[in-house]
């Protein structure tokens, strides 16, 4: 069951923006997909508490001129048995506005996360806020782990994917603090997976990879396949890449290439694998594929059979 005995705002989202210049509709999409992030982000940091407790975010009301919209965080009733006899509902829901608040402060003036240091700060900084709630009889709260927290910020930062250059996103709270979301943080999938990377381990093998996609302007990967598995690769065996790319080797998609590969798996803090990466080291040999892929021949590096 839903808490609705206090329908006071707990926060607000104001997008603003040129109604001259700007399709309306791209800022609704933008409200809708930021409330989504946000709740994402209240799932994660009500887990901080207890897995049972679910968060709700309820419209308390629309405004126009830009947008702005206000909020409620409702919670959907537990047994209490962990929780000591106070308005636990009026505490997390306010833990709940701090750390959205403080994820999105984390973020005000950054273009990257460039280390995992600054991550750990954050996940202390909203593990002291769990904690503060003090609404556990045994006051056993769990830090966010540090994917999900990512992947949080990750969503945040894709939700703003829709404001247009000269467009402005705030949230506010209604304790009358207010901080921008930044627009222009970057969190690329690289990056993401090298702060999560706890232990890399890589080894030298010789594959024969099927082409599936080349890269032609040699500054990206090429796409691959190995037993039907789809592999991203990049060529730094620069000799045969200057040859490719002069179209002195001809390879289409279909041939296969029989090369000597670097392959690097990364692992993350509970040791679970988080990316395989390939670089080929040395193109070996050609092998074509003949018009009715029936047949393969070989060839060496240079074109000839």
């Amino acid at each position: 069951m839903v808490n609705n005995t206090d329908l006071t705002p707990d926060f607000g989202i104001e997008i603003q923006f040129d109604s001259t210049k700007v399709n309306p509709s791209k800022a609704f999409r933008t409200l809708s997909e930021i409330l989504e992030a946000l709740h994402s982000v209240d799932e994660d940091l009500v887990n901080s508490i207890d897995s049972k407790i679910k968060p709700i975010t309820v419209l308390e009301d629309l405004k126009k001129g830009s947008i702005k919209g206000w909020f409620k965080n409702t919670l959907e009733s537990i047994p209490d048995d962990g929780l000591k006899d106070l308005d636990w509902k009026k505490a997390v829901g306010s833990y709940l506005v701090k750390g959205k608040y403080a994820i999105i402060k984390f973020l005000d003036g950054k273009t990257e996360i460039s280390s995992r240091e600054q991550i750990k700060e954050l996940e202390d900084g909203l593990y002291k806020l769990a904690e503060e709630t003090d609404v556990k009889r045994i006051p056993s709260y769990s830090p966010i782990p540090t994917a999900k927290l990512i992947g949080g910020i990750r969503r945040i930062s894709d939700s703003l994917k829709y404001v247009d250059e000269g467009g402005k996103v705030i949230f506010a709270t209604s304790e009358q603090k207010r901080v921008d979301f930044n627009l222009e943080f970057n969190f690329s999938p690289e990056s993401i997976e090298d702060l999560l990377t706890k232990e890399s381990i890589s080894n030298k093998t010789e594959m024969i990879l099927k082409v599936k996609k080349p890269d032609y302007l040699g500054d990206s990967q090429w796409e691959l396949r190995h037993e039907k598995i789809p592999i991203y690769a990049k060529i730094i065996d620069i000799e045969w890449l200057r040859k490719f790319q002069a179209r002195e080797i001809n390879v289409r998609p279909g041939d296969s290439l029989k090369a000597n590969v670097k392959i690097t798996v990364n692992y993350d803090y509970n040791n679970e694998v988080i990316g395989t990466h390939y670089e080929i080291l040395k193109v070996k040999d050609i092998i074509q594929a003949d018009n009715s892929n029936q047949l393969e021949i070989p060839i060496n590096v240079n074109g000839t059979t």
